[in-house]
């Protein structure tokens, strides 16, 4: 069984649900973040029997150093990031967007991933391993009229990713983008269809890629982007 401790964001989330469970049956231990104490409370919930050992959560802001520092302390040797938080807003037209919204959405997917890189990037390259996942979306890689916000926003979080993965490429260092179009989420299913939530895509795909990825088994694959779209075409 694996021993490796990996940083997780979002855990008790639609997804994270699914591969925080994936990851601990995995053998793995996971450092979550929590964006608040029921965050903590429904992890403790939900996995009584590895909270405190192989899983612990820390409240942190992603979006500020203080947090990501808070997130990160403690751990000697980190071996990888799977890094599932980030929202969307609404949007139509560039036009339509508020500055307010610029930042908010920035904040939100652009930043946290730029300061969960930044302070875990050196501790992988020490270690001469490691591997990171984080997730974009559809829009990022087929841009429409609306939403030009979100998909900048998202867009941000691939190109960090691609840079992360140069940049550890001499150091053994994988990172990776998983890009879903629409998730079969809770949240999701309030508001879908029955016939528009089976073209969404199951969250323990999700779950099956990001394991693989994490593994040996993966140790081939650096620097992609993964689309992940299930039955919704491009």
């Amino acid at each position: 069984m694996a021993k490796d401790t990996i940083i997780i964001t979002d855990a008790d989330g639609g997804l994270g649900s699914s591969v925080t469970s994936a990851l601990l049956k995995a053998g793995y231990m996971l450092r979550a973040s929590a964006m608040h104490e029921e965050a903590v409370e429904r992890l403790k919930s939900s996995y009584p029997e590895h909270y405190g050992n192989a899983l612990t959560a820390v409240i942190a802001d992603l979006g500020t150093e203080e947090g990501v520092k808070a997130l990160l302390e403690g751990i000697p040797q980190p071996s990888g990031l799977v890094h599932l938080a980030g929202g969307y807003k609404p949007g139509n037209a560039v036009s339509d967007y508020s500055n307010d919204d610029f930042s908010f959405l920035m904040n939100l997917n652009a930043r946290p991933t730029f300061l969960l890189l930044k302070h875990l990037m050196p501790s992988l390259k020490a270690l001469g391993k490691g591997s990171i996942v984080t997730i974009g979306a559809k829009p990022a890689l087929h841009p429409v009229a609306a939403n030009a916000v979100y998909t900048a926003s998202k867009s941000a979080v691939i190109a960090l990713t691609m840079a992360a993965a140069e940049e550890g490429r001499p150091f053994n260092v994988r990172a990776n983008c998983i890009i879903p179009a629409a998730l079969q989420t809770p949240g999701n299913l309030s508001w879908a269809s029955k016939e528009q939530f089976e073209t969404f895509t199951p969250l323990q795909d999700i779950a099956d890629t990001i394991l693989f990825l994490m593994s040996d088994e993966g140790r081939g694959i650096t620097g992609t982007t993964i689309p992940m779209y299930h039955k919704i075409a491009t």
